[in-house]
């Protein structure tokens, strides 16, 4: 009997080097996988998360995560902005009747300031797509011919247009054409030049003497481009001297800023 005790217990413990062998396998094979996945490592994309991360992450939110934090539910924000303390987002209901005003009640307004001071004969209120545009005759009420200068009732149509500017927030385009005579001596070398001079000299009557924020305004000179009417008749060429101020429309404002 103790003879084959012995025997079954020898029998047994020469097998349990398969034990030992299994186990050794086992680690070789996840030290190997670990070995491939340590030399697949793309050194950029590393880079590129490890800059995600911390640009994602605040010092603070890190260090709460490392001690046991709430992890996403600390903030209800994850992007720490510049000025800004995280928290529920702050969301402003404007009054009833706030808002920006629509063109046609931009129309309206400027209509009704030209008419205030008189000068509803002296420029054409029209409204486009980008917005509402104050069309002035540069030989009524502007300017000598080839001449930059403002006149008397040019001024006035400027600082009633102001008035309007003052209560809305867009922006505002001043465009300068000419007709096509071409420009034989004086001061400007072209139609470009005069028409550009002439929008800026608006621009500068608006900020300047009107107080409109100078981010706002913008000046271009179309010379000769864009008439109105054919140049054929000195009242059609007439009608293509002219300077523009556009106020461009919401949408188009905010796609500038």
């Amino acid at each position: 009997m103790a003879r084959r005790h012995h025997t079954e217990a020898e029998a047994e413990n020469s097998e349990r080097w398969l034990l030992t062998y299994s186990d050794m396998i086992t680690l070789l094979l996840a030290l190997f996988v670990v070995l491939f996945a340590m030399s697949s490592i793309s050194v950029r994309k590393f880079d590129e998360f490890k800059t995600g991360l911390l640009q994602t992450f605040s010092q603070m939110q890190l260090q709460s995560a490392l001690h046991g934090g709430r992890g996403l539910l600390q903030h209800s924000s994850l992007i720490t902005h510049p000025g800004l303390t995280p928290g529920p987002p702050q969301i402003s209901i404007p009054e009833p009747g706030a808002g920006n005003p629509t063109s046609a009640q931009i129309a309206q307004e400027v209509t009704q300031a030209l008419a205030a001071q008189g000068l509803s004969a002296d420029a054409q209120v029209v409204v486009e797509r980008r917005g509402v545009v104050v069309r002035v005759l540069s030989d009524k009420v502007f300017f000598a011919t080839d001449s930059a200068a403002l006149g008397p009732v040019g001024d006035a149509v400027v600082d009633a247009v102001a008035t309007v500017l003052r209560t809305i927030p867009n922006d505002v385009s001043v465009e300068g054409y000419t007709d096509s005579q071409p420009i034989l001596g004086g001061p400007y070398s072209s139609n470009f030049e005069l028409s550009a001079v002439r929008a800026v000299t608006v621009l500068e009557r608006l900020w300047k003497v009107d107080g409109i924020n100078p981010n706002r305004l913008s000046a271009t000179g179309f010379g000769a481009t864009h008439p109105l009417v054919p140049n054929t008749s000195p009242q059609n060429m007439a009608m293509n001297r002219r300077v523009d101020i556009v106020i461009l429309n919401s949408s188009t404002t905010e796609n500038r800023v």
